[in-house]
Parts: structure tokens; sequence; C-alpha cells
């Protein structure tokens, strides 16, 4: 029998070379054996790649199980850093349901924890997140200002990639809109 640690270790390769339902399996066994250790920190983390799996398998359902699994023991264990990221993820998976409103709840609390870690690059990503779900609800002054919030943060992270690409986003909403830049 694989110890938890080696089926994560073969769960990343399997996901890497896009074998998800594969990944899938490992990372389940990884969870029940961080499970039966004890190790709630293990066990979170594979609840991450098991949800992140069925993400790309496009079962968004049994995904969002997993994240709120994981976000309930990064909580406990006060890691803010990946609780942030599991409001993303659970913002990311109501998006794809169809579900704006409770996409864009998981994205301001990620985004709330980004600021208070000052990581102004992840707290930029929400933002353009926002901005898209803002987008898709045709609220397109909300999605406009969102996306130059993202250009700002990009910009002071050193993210020029991702700062092109809020500000094109940004300048393509102000120029059909008819907004004054």
């Amino acid at each position: 029998m694989e110890t938890a640690a080696e089926e994560m270790k073969k769960g990343y390769a399997l996901a890497a070379a896009g074998a998800h339902a594969e990944a899938l399996e490992a990372f389940a066994r990884a969870e029940a054996g961080f499970a039966a250790a004890g190790d709630e920190r293990g066990e979170a983390r594979a609840a991450t790649n098991r949800a992140l799996a069925l993400v790309r398998l496009g079962r968004f359902a049994e995904a969002l199980e997993g994240f709120l699994k994981a976000l309930g023991r990064f909580e406990a264990q006060g890691e803010i850093l990946h609780v942030a990221e599991q409001h993303g993820n659970i913002g990311s998976v109501h998006r794809d349901l169809g579900e704006p409103d409770a996409a864009l709840a998981g994205y301001e609390k990620a985004l709330a924890l980004y600021r208070q870690l000052g990581m102004d690059e992840r707290a930029a990503d929400q933002h353009t997140n926002i901005a898209y779900v803002h987008f898709l609800k045709e609220d397109y002054p909300e999605a406009h200002s969102r996306y130059r919030e993202a250009q700002e943060l990009y910009s002071r992270s050193g993210c020029e990639e991702k700062r092109a690409l809020a500000a094109g986003n940004a300048d393509r909403l102000a120029e059909a809109l008819g907004m004054p830049e």
C-alpha cells in the first residue's frame, strides 16, 4: 500500500499528464490516508487537489464539496493563504455552475484575505474574476472598474503581462460603452 504522500505525488503526475480521472482516484486515496493518520493539513491539501480534478472533469457539485471540506480544515488551522485560495476556488465553481452572486461572494472573501496578506497579484486576480462575473451579469461599469483595479495592482506587483490583459479588457469595455478614459 502506498502512503498518502506517495499518492499525492502520483496524483500530481497524473494531473500534469491530463489523466484527471486517475489523478482524482490518487488524490482520494491520499485524502483518506491523511485522514486516517490524523493529518488535517495533508487531508485539506488532498481534498483541494481532488476538487481541482473534479473541476477538470466537469463535476462541479462534487468539487464544491471538496473545496468546502478543505476550507474548513484550513480555517481550523489558521492558514489564511489556503483559506483565501479555497474561497477563490469556491467562487470559480459557482461561476461555472451559473451562480454569479455566490461566485462574487467567494471572490470577495478571497480578495479581502489577499489584501490582508498584502498579496497584490493575487488580489488583482480576484478583481479580474469579479470583473468577469460582473461582465456576465451585464454590469459593465462595475466590470470596467474592477479591471482597472486589477490593472493597478498588477502594475504594483510587476506583473506586466497580466496588467496588459486587464488594461486591454478595461479599454475594450470603455470603448464599447463610450466611456471617457
